[in-house]
């Protein structure tokens, strides 16, 4: 267990709290290096099938730690590239890592909050949860990939709109323009949270992995070559165990039981 970050790993699913609950879970140096260090271990670590990152205490995640900048607002930029580096490892590491991550958050979710979020596969919120990228409220530019995963989701304009503007919205208009995938009523947030987790746990691994992939660097190819990733990704996924219980289980009319292999 670490100061800024709690972390486990059971039945397959990895999970990784946000934990500075009296400063709303604000993102700091130790954070950054913390994150970094666990989601590398999650990332290369075959056992775990399913991530889930969320927030203690009564929110997902504030923002930046703006006292830590507060107290180096003579020295800037010293620094600044080190700790955004250190994120930018942990976005990448959520992004490609072979596995399905989910966010759950609550609250409020601001600035690089959004950021990571973004950088999860799937995302779940409680009903009255609030956004905003925040950046420009203090007169900063976005980090955490926001720049590039937010007009992918939302479209162009409307990333204008949030970055520019720094709004605050719910967690219905997060749904409706593709930000989140579900929204729940606040006590059912962890069942449904874990009746997710443990879905994708126990699903597919390889399959999942693959997926995550294609749609991830879709970007980067034209059609013609994003067709061809698909016959060989689909060509890898032929030869693995779990392809072979799924098709026996649908042909005999059984659930398969995959094991992620």
């Amino acid at each position: 267990m670490s100061d800024t970050l709690l972390f486990s790993v059971n039945d397959h699913i990895a999970r990784i709290t946000f934990n500075r609950p009296a400063v709303m879970n604000s993102f700091d140096k130790q954070m950054a290096d913390e994150l970094e260090s666990i989601t590398e271990e999650v990332r290369a670590n075959p056992d775990i099938r399913a991530v889930l990152l969320n927030g203690a205490g009564q929110l997902f995640m504030a923002g930046g730690d703006l006292q830590f900048f507060h107290e180096r607002l003579n020295t800037m930029p010293a620094g600044v590239m080190k700790i955004v580096r250190t994120l930018n490892a942990s976005i990448i590491n959520l992004m490609h890592m072979p596995k399905p991550v989910v966010a759950s958050v609550h609250g409020s979710v601001a600035g690089v909050g959004v950021s990571l979020m973004m950088a999860c596969d799937l995302a779940i919120a409680a009903e009255k949860t609030k956004f905003t990228l925040a950046y420009t409220g203090i007169g900063i530019s976005p980090d955490g990939g926001a720049s590039f995963n937010l007009p992918r989701l939302v479209g162009v304009k409307k990333a204008m709109e949030w970055l520019l503007l720094s709004d605050i919205f719910d967690a219905h208009t997060a749904q409706a323009y593709g930000l989140i995938n579900w929204v729940v009523p606040a006590d059912k947030l962890t069942e449904e949270t874990e009746r997710l987790l443990k879905r994708l746990a126990n699903g597919p691994t390889q399959s999942y992995a693959r997926v995550k992939r294609l749609i991830n660097e879709s970007w980067q190819f034209d059609l013609e070559k994003q067709l061809e990733r698909e016959g060989r990704a689909f060509e890898a996924c032929s030869i693995t165990s779990d392809f072979k219980i799924g098709v026996n289980g649908f042909l005999n009319k059984n659930k398969p039981e995959f094991t992620g292999k």
